[in-house]
C-alpha cells in the first residue's frame, strides 16, 4: 500500500520544519498491544531487551527510545501511542478526541481514533502537541491542581509536596459495552478486505477480525449511545483536574 497524500498531521509538523526520516514498525493494521507483527518482523525493545516494544505504536517508541529520531507521531484507538511509551520508557499523549486532525491517517475505529504526539521528554511532547493544534504550551504547575488517582503510582507524596491536591478518584462508567463500538468500526474498515482476504491476515488479525464480524447492530447502537452520553458527562466536569494511574499493570511481558 502507496499513501497518494500525506496525512494532516504529518504535514504540520513538515511546515514548522520537522524531517521525517521514516516509518516505523507497528502492531498489524494498529489492533494490538505488542508489536509482533508477522509481516515484518517483531519490534525490538531497546532499553528492556527481550520484551515486548509495546503496541501498536511501537516502532516510534523503540526509534525514540534508542536515539533514532527526537519526535513521533503514532495513533491511539485504544492505548497504541500510550502503552508502547510506558514499554520503551519514553513520552507518549493521546489527545481529547477530535483534538488533532486524522484526515490522511489510515483508520482503525472512527469512535476513537486520534493521533498523538511521542517524544523523548514531556517538553517535546507538549511541542509537537503545541504545533498540531496551534494552542500554547501551557506553564507547568502543580500549585493547587486536583489529582485523581485512579490507582497508586508512587509519586503520590512528590505530588503533594508540588501543591497539588491529591485524591482518591473512580472514573465515571459507561451505560453499555463500548467494546461493541469498536468492534464494529475495526469490522466496517476492513470490510473491503476481510473476511475475502482472511488468509492475508496474521494469526491474531484473524482471531480479531473473525470476532469483530460477529457484533450485533443492538450491541452497536447501545455503545455508541453510551459513548455520546460519557463524553457528555466528561465534557460537563469533573471534579478533579487531571487523573494519573499506571499506564501497564504490569512489566512488559
Amino acid at each position: 500500500h502507496v499513501p497518494t497524500k500525506t496525512a494532516d498531521a504529518v504535514a504540520k509538523l513538515e511546515e514548522a520544519g520537522a524531517i521525517m526520516v521514516g516509518k516505523a514498525n507497528q502492531h498489524e493494521f494498529a489492533w494490538g498491544v505488542t508489536s509482533q507483527n508477522p509481516h515484518w518482523g517483531n519490534v525490538a525493545n531497546p532499553v528492556s531487551p527481550g520484551k515486548v516494544a509495546g503496541g501498536s505504536s511501537g516502532g516510534n517508541a523503540a526509534a525514540l527510545a534508542d536515539g533514532l529520531c527526537t519526535i513521533a507521531l503514532g495513533t491511539d484507538t485504544g492505548g497504541s501511542v500510550r502503552i508502547p511509551a510506558a514499554c520503551c520508557d519514553v513520552v507518549g499523549f493521546k489527545p481529547p478526541f477530535g483534538a488533532i486532525s486524522t484526515n490522511g491517517a489510515f483508520p482503525l475505529a472512527a469512535s476513537f481514533d486520534t493521533v498523538g504526539p511521542m517524544a523523548r521528554s514531556v517538553r517535546d511532547c507538549a511541542l509537537v502537541y503545541s504545533v498540531l493544534t496551534g494552542r500554547a504550551v501551557p506553564t507547568p504547575r502543580l500549585a493547587g491542581v486536583r489529582v485523581g488517582v485512579l490507582a497508586l503510582t508512587g509519586f503520590e507524596d512528590q505530588l503533594t509536596a508540588l501543591g497539588a491536591l491529591v485524591e482518591d478518584f473512580v472514573m465515571p462508567e459507561p451505560e453499555a459495552d463500548l467494546t461493541a463500538v469498536f468492534m464494529a468500526e475495526c469490522a466496517f474498515t476492513h470490510i473491503s478486505w476481510f473476511p475475502a482476504r482472511r488468509s492475508e491476515y496474521g494469526p491474531d488479525g484473524q482471531l480479531k477480525w473473525d470476532a469483530a464480524q460477529k457484533v450485533t447492530a443492538v450491541a452497536y447502537r447501545k455503545g455508541l449511545d453510551a459513548l455520546e452520553g460519557l463524553r457528555r458527562k466528561v465534557g460537563e466536569g469533573l471534579p478533579v483536574d487531571v487523573v494519573v494511574s499506571p499506564t501497564i499493570g504490569r512489566e512488559p511481558p
